[in-house]
């Protein structure tokens, strides 16, 4: 696929909408074979696990290749919810075929040793982005 003109909203837009949250929605887009999640908010950890389990349950039997992740406005990952992640998204998601991770970053100190952790429990590729564009060209390459 051209990644050339993609734009985050080939992915982000009304029709991709899998659920929306208080804290972040989620999105798949069939022709990319991209889901993601966009935050825009704080939650807690029960709140990003749920998110997590309906996230898995809305993308199986779909082909995904990838994950998008904008957290430019996500609030504090509680210890426990990365924890969860760690043991019970990280591996559900290698099972359904998420294999590339692209996350739009503002690099802040916190969440960029938050996102090193991640990376370093995944063992899959994932590349820090500045830019939903960039993102979305890691994973489709």
């Amino acid at each position: 696929m051209e990644t050339v003109a993609l734009r985050e909203d080939k992915l982000i837009n009304e029709g991709n909408i899998l659920r929306h949250h208080k804290f972040a929605t989620t999105y798949y887009d069939e022709e990319l074979k991209i889901a993601g999640v966009k935050w825009h908010g704080s939650f807690s950890t029960e709140e990003y696990i749920e998110l997590f389990n309906q996230f898995i349950e809305d993308v199986k039997g779909k082909e995904v290749i990838g994950f998008y992740s904008d957290i430019r406005e996500q609030g504090v990952v509680p210890v426990a919810a990365r924890k969860h992640f760690e043991k019970v998204f990280s591996p559900k998601g290698k099972e359904i075929g998420i294999d590339k991770t692209g996350v739009v970053t503002d690099a802040s100190p916190f969440k960029k040793y938050y996102l090193n952790t991640l990376i370093k429990v995944t063992k899959r590729p994932a590349k820090l982005c500045s830019n939903p564009e960039e993102a979305l060209e890691f994973i489709l390459t």
